[in-house]
């Protein structure tokens, strides 16, 4: 046991030692100069394209009012009833009805096809004619996107790590661009699905390599800015899509589709102006690419680079030398713990972590559920639809705020009780005043304002899910375990776009329901380990120490900081 300890303990430092030569080149070469700046400046800007695409239905799929199409004047409603003498024919959303003042005598379904208030090209709806016993399919279309998303997350993760961050980064955006224009340019409700299928995997392709590369700029005292700049680019950015969408409101809906897929031209400029990741490059052994960014970096900040340089190769000499050393005894690690070879099936032989991810599971679906089902049923609220979303977008920067000050303070496990709190409080709230708006129309603004809490609380609950998910599962299984968590926030977000559908048979309903999953993610939280004191687990038997004795192994074993000299950059690790 005693050689296993020292084993960990040689990996660990070795980790920690990489880390640390990378984040030393970084200041080295000062973290907040030009390259840095311009860097993440092309990196945001491909964040609001994802967020356009993805919630670009709640304005081209919007609905239409409609009724069902008279005869045309050659001929007359005897074509359809036999018999109409002085009956009333009723033009119905989806079916003529033949009445006798309060009675139905007889009905069928619009044969004479739709009515629509609106020009035929204002929505994808009335284009393709997506309404009654078709409207399924409108609503597929959203879904298809999130499904699309699910298949990107796993696809560009493994691409990116294989072929790089900004080569799978630009072909995304470049992506979105000519699916988007695609889409605009369908000729039927089956392809515009498809390719909505499509942007979901190119979507998620910008967002998740955006994440990643402005991560991998900066060195670790700057890497907490990361998660709030990039929440809060994507907040303005969704939010920017109310204006953009008003300014085409009297234009066809594949004008504005077209407009904002050309965004994604962004891509261009990343394409030209951006390097690789540096951290990949070293990790890759690309030594010659890695020299060429260090020049530029310290061309761009002004840095001198020859004593860099000289440093890095130094230290990639150490480094090889170490990997050889390390690679004779890996046989026997992998025979002393099998710990280090986890695979999913891992998560359910290990009762702790079997409980935890079934926690998780339902924390990430009902996270996803409230997320998109407010998102998609903004324009819904009374009052105008435009404003509505982009009031809904805003409440996405105060969620950002509150973790930025309380996530350390207060810790993991009552940020998620507080934001899931939040969240079902506004919803079921949501849910009686819509019921109440139907007999006071008063109600309306208490509507809009219990509507706008929930949203502040969801967006709280996707990101502290982000945060909380990694910290709780050994480093061998972590990625994949944040896979299996977001594929169940997939099946959350593709029932999202069906809310409506219950909410024509009791308006109500959406909100309680998901208010009931936020009270049981309530409950399940009191059962969850808190994180924020603790080191990440490193094994299997790391995460069962905690339920032990209250303290991880590299708890007892020391604690440590990183003490960051303003001149000198980093000293490396120090007891405290």
């Amino acid at each position: 046991m005693e050689g296993q300890e020292n084993k960990e303990e040689s990996a660990l430092n070795q980790e920690e030692t990489d880390t640390l030569h990378v984040d030393q080149i970084l200041r080295a070469l000062n973290p907040r100069g030009r390259y840095q700046i311009l860097h993440i400046v092309l990196v945001l800007l491909s964040i609001p394209t994802a967020g356009f695409q993805l919630f670009s239905n709640v304005f081209i799929a919007k609905n239409v009012p409609h009724k069902c199409a008279g005869p045309p004047e050659s001929s007359g409603w005897s074509d359809i009833f036999s018999d109409t003498g002085n009956l009333t024919i009723v033009q119905g959303k989806c079916r003529l009805l033949l009445t006798d003042n309060s009675s139905v005598l007889d009905s069928v379904p619009c044969v004479y096809g739709h009515q629509y208030q609106l020009p035929e090209d204002a929505s994808v709806v009335s284009q393709f004619d997506l309404v009654c016993e078709m409207d399924w399919l409108a609503r597929l279309s959203q879904t298809m996107v999130i499904v699309g998303q699910g298949l990107g997350a796993v696809l560009n993760t493994f691409l990116s790590d294989r072929f790089g961050r900004k080569t799978v980064l630009v072909s995304s955006s470049f992506g979105l661009l000519s699916c988007g224009l695609a889409a605009a340019y369908a000729p039927n409700a089956i392809v515009f699905v498809v390719f909505k299928f499509l942007i979901g995997g190119f979507q998620q392709g910008v967002v998740a390599l955006a994440t990643t590369f402005i991560l991998e700029v900066l060195p670790l005292e700057y890497r907490a800015t990361q998660s709030w700049l990039s929440g809060c680019t994507w907040g303005f950015g969704v939010m920017l899509l109310a204006p953009i969408a008003f300014f085409f409101k009297d234009s066809s809906w594949w004008s504005l589709q077209r407009t904002l897929s050309l965004v994604s031209l962004v891509g261009i400029l990343q394409l030209c102006f951006m390097d690789e990741s540096l951290r990949w490059l070293i990790v890759n052994g690309k030594t010659k690419q890695a020299e060429k960014v260090i020049k530029r970096i310290a061309k761009m900040n002004k840095r001198s680079e020859v004593t860099i340089l000289e440093q890095f190769r130094e230290k990639l000499v150490l480094r090889d030398k170490n990997d050889v050393e390390n690679s004779e005894d890996s046989g026997k690690v992998a025979v002393q713990d099998g710990s280090q070879r986890l695979s999913l099936l891992d998560i359910l032989k290990v009762k702790r972590l079997l409980f935890n991810s079934a926690c998780l599971w339902f924390c990430w679906f009902t996270a996803a559920l409230s997320f998109f089902t407010i998102y998609l049923t903004a324009t819904s609220l009374s009052g105008d639809p435009y404003l509505n979303f982009g009031l809904t977008a805003l409440m996405e920067l105060p969620s950002n705020a509150f973790f930025f000050f309380c996530l350390n303070r207060l810790g993991r496990r009552r940020c998620l009780q507080t934001v899931f709190a939040v969240m079902g409080t506004g919803v079921v709230l949501a849910g009686m005043f819509k019921k109440l708006e139907e007999s006071n129309s008063m109600f309306s603004v208490f509507t809009l304002l219990a509507s706008l809490t929930a949203m502040c609380g969801a967006s709280g609950c996707f990101t502290l899910v982000f945060s909380y998910t990694p910290e709780m599962f050994p480093t061998n299984l972590r990625s994949q375990a944040i896979g299996v968590c977001s594929f169940f926030s997939r099946i959350g977000g593709m029932l999202g776009p069906f809310a409506g559908w219950l909410a024509e048979v009791a308006v109500w309903a959406p909100g309680v329901t998901i208010g009931i999953c936020a009270c049981v993610v309530c409950l399940l939280a009191l059962f969850l380990p808190e994180t924020s004191k603790r080191e990440l687990p490193q094994t299997i038997s790391d995460l069962q120490a905690w339920f032990k004795s209250g303290q991880s192994w590299h708890e007892k074993r020391r604690n440590v900081e990183i003490e960051i000299d303003p001149i000198m950059g980093a000293n490396g690790l120090k007891p405290i």
